[in-house]
């Protein structure tokens, strides 16, 4: 009877433990082949009566967070902007909390959804961090200033980047803060007035860090490893320099340069031309990035930069966050009302495409 008792636990456990990998799993196996999905929903899976836009996905596919202003989760009122986040296995949408103020900027999920860096507030922006789990959202910002903006965070949530400055300039500084031990590592930038610090973007163990920095030209691409303090510059020579993405393993980085695509490699310190037009978003990888091919920035495309394939996506805009771990999935923003079935609310939604 002990043996019994032993293997019948045993299979209880393996049970409980299938189960658990089937709900993780199911967002990315729940239909094969390439498929759309509308995901700003309600709970009970009905329509919004508001916008949604400014979207990001998880790299295991299964939350997304995006930016709404629906009446009927009271998002509309004056310039208040509501921060969801949805589960698309249990359907379950969960309003970020934010002390009452609007939420800008786009959220960057960590890989299993259960952090959400955002910027919250308008007149003085703070960059913050949301646990799914323990329903916290703290201020990452630098200590005796909060005000700046959320710019990256790890794969594991562990690490974030961020800006810090006033609230007419929140972006003077780069710190990178370890959430673990709340140490804030400043990185560049200085006190002058003036916004030096655009996007950015670490690696799965926060050593490599690529940043936007304010420059004669427009703006360079700078590629910092954290644990030696050697610096380089990746866009040299190429002109304005605008969206970046550093792979999880921190071996290349993809970034934009004059509406160019390029990708820069680490070790060799050597940049190559991947396409004509620029990226909007990128895998956790850098393999796949989306493209706005149209004059109007509107037919997105997902180029694998190695193979050089696209393939559609769908019409609308895409935010940094916005593609899963090996390019699997895409989310974005459309005003098209013909890309799944019952859509009548006369409202850009949010979607998720399939590739493969």
């Amino acid at each position: 009877m002990k043996g019994a008792r032993t293997l019948q636990g045993t299979a209880v456990a393996l049970a409980v433990g299938v189960a658990t990998l089937s709900a993780t799993a199911s967002a990315d196996t729940q239909a094969r082949g390439p498929s759309t999905e509308r995901v700003s929903l309600a709970g009970d899976g009905s329509q919004l009566d508001g916008p949604s836009r400014e979207a990001a996905i998880s790299g295991d596919g299964r939350h997304v967070a995006f930016a709404t202003k629906a009446q009927e989760l009271r998002c509309h009122q004056n310039t208040y902007t509501c921060l969801a986040l949805k589960d698309r296995v249990t359907g379950k949408l969960t309003l970020i909390p934010n002390g009452g103020d609007s939420s800008w900027g786009t959220p960057l999920l960590s890989h299993d959804g259960r952090y959400v860096g955002h910027t919250a507030g308008t007149k003085s922006p703070s960059p913050m961090l949301y646990d799914r789990e323990t329903g916290e959202n703290v201020n990452v910002g630098a200590p005796g200033n909060g005000t700046g903006l959320l710019r990256a965070v790890t794969s594991d949530g562990g690490q974030v980047a961020y800006t810090s400055g006033d609230r007419f300039h929140p972006a003077q500084r780069l710190f990178v803060r370890n959430m673990a031990t709340g140490a804030n590592e400043p990185i560049d930038g200085a006190d002058d007035g003036g916004d030096l610090i655009g996007a950015a973007s670490l690696s799965a163990d926060g050593r490599l860090l690529a940043y936007q920095k304010r420059s004669e030209d427009g703006g360079d691409i700078v590629v910092r490893d954290r644990a030696t303090g050697e610096t380089a510059q990746a866009d040299g020579g190429l002109g304005a320099a605008g969206f970046v993405k550093v792979s999880e393993n921190g071996r290349t980085v993809l970034f934009v340069a004059e509406d160019s695509t390029y990708v820069y490699d680490v070790g060799r310190a050597t940049a190559r031309k991947v396409a004509e037009k620029p990226a909007g978003s990128a895998s956790p990888d850098a393999r796949y990035a989306v493209l706005a091919e149209d004059d109007d920035g509107t037919a997105l495309t997902l180029l694998d930069v190695r193979t050089g394939r696209r393939t559609p996506v769908g019409p609308g805009g895409v935010e940094p966050g916005a593609v899963t771990a090996h390019g699997r999935q895409v989310v974005f923003a459309s005003d098209a009302t013909d890309l799944v079935p019952g859509d009548t609310n006369a409202r850009t939604d949010v979607f998720v495409r399939r590739i493969r």
